[in-house]
């Protein structure tokens, strides 16, 4: 069983830039070239820096035009049209939603063994983690608000349409079946899942898989939205560095992550996207059981692990289920967690306390 310490700093854990950007202390040895890229895909920012050989094939010596940051973020958006998004006809959660309540539906191997995955987290969280709960993502459509350039009043849904959304979702009523030579997944009319609980994580074990096409790539941070992959050596040796900002007073650092190459980041947090009426505020984490933004003890939760779909899942599903209920689902993974609560006190594993160190303001 593992251990936790509880600290009582005021701090908590923030993804998004604050986690990426300030970490690449040092800059590109003399060895290395750098390739450094901040684009959008998959509805969100993506931010790389890349360090190759001085004999790389890339563009940053001027063989080919191609550049790994380039072969990277055309990864990301494929997997968006080919695969994760509900809102383009031409992937697979689409065309799964598509068929709720016509019967089963063939999916590609890595599409069965996310929503496997998925099925077992919902499981062992009783149903606090649910891929299924799209229509009710919609209903609350708190992410579309908050990206909004010029939003408009806020309407909360009201008590019965939540209701009704809530009856249309349930992880159990997906079926999943493996057949002789292919995998099916049914749902039933009305259903609709939604991947954006893991899709981050998805996307750094398939950009790790992409940069180890590429022998010349020696070293990588990538950030997905936040959600970070460490990837190789840094040029002048050492660990990453992560920074990590206070989601309370976001210019300020709460502290560092440093981290070897091969490790996954990810963090939930009410303070990412959401809205505030009459004082309220209303947050993009939706707790399944309820309809509504989760209400717990955590403030933020970062998970460090070296699978990037357990990351993005479990910071989802222990923001909801809370740090106590969260530190009992850690024990049954390979993961590191540090819970925040709105108090300031913070929760780790045993095994966090390796990683994350205060800033000098917070010590």
């Amino acid at each position: 069983m593992k251990k936790y310490l509880k600290m009582p700093w005021a701090v908590r854990l923030a993804t998004l830039f604050a986690m990426i950007l300030a970490l690449f202390l040092g800059g590109c040895g003399q060895q290395t070239e750098c390739e450094n890229s901040i684009d959008t895909a998959m509805g969100t920012v993506i931010s790389q820096t890349v360090y190759v050989t001085g004999n790389s094939p890339t563009a940053t010596n001027g063989k080919t035009d191609e550049k790994v940051t380039d072969v990277v973020l055309q990864k990301l958006n494929d997997l968006e049209q080919q695969e994760l998004s509900w809102r383009l006809d031409s992937a697979e959660v689409a065309k799964i939603n598509a068929t709720a309540g016509k019967g089963p539906i063939q999916v590609s191997a890595a599409m069965a063994g996310w929503l496997k995955r998925c099925l077992q987290i919902s499981e062992q969280t009783g149903g606090a983690f649910d891929v299924s709960i799209g229509k009710l993502s919609r209903l609350w459509d708190i992410d579309t608000w908050a990206a909004a350039d010029d939003p408009q009043d806020y309407e909360l849904p009201e008590r019965e349409e939540i209701e009704q959304a809530c009856a249309l979702a349930g992880w159990k009523q997906m079926i999943l079946e493996q057949r002789t030579n292919s995998t099916v997944v049914s749902i039933p009319a009305g259903m609709q899942i939604d991947l954006g609980a893991v899709g981050k994580g998805v996307a750094l074990d398939e950009i790790r898989k992409t940069l180890e096409e590429y022998p010349e790539v020696s070293g990588a941070v990538i950030s997905v939205g936040g959600s970070i992959l460490t990837y190789g050596n840094k040029p002048e040796g050492g660990t990453w560095q992560i920074a990590v900002t206070d989601p309370l007073e976001p210019s300020q650092s709460a502290g560092v992550l440093t981290l070897a190459g091969g490790y996954c980041v990810s963090t939930s947090g009410d303070y990412e996207r959401y809205v505030e009426v009459d004082g309220v505020r209303y947050h993009h984490i939706l707790d399944p059981r309820t309809g509504s933004p989760a209400r717990s003890d955590v403030a933020g939760v970062t998970i460090v692990t070296k699978d990037g779909f357990l990351s993005d899942a479990l910071s989802t599903a222990c923001f909801v289920l809370g740090s106590e209920e969260g530190q009992k689902l850690l024990e049954k993974y390979d993961a590191e967690a540090l819970f925040i609560d709105h108090a300031g006190t913070i929760t780790m594993t045993e095994g966090m306390q390796q990683y994350f160190h205060l800033s000098n303001s917070q010590k």
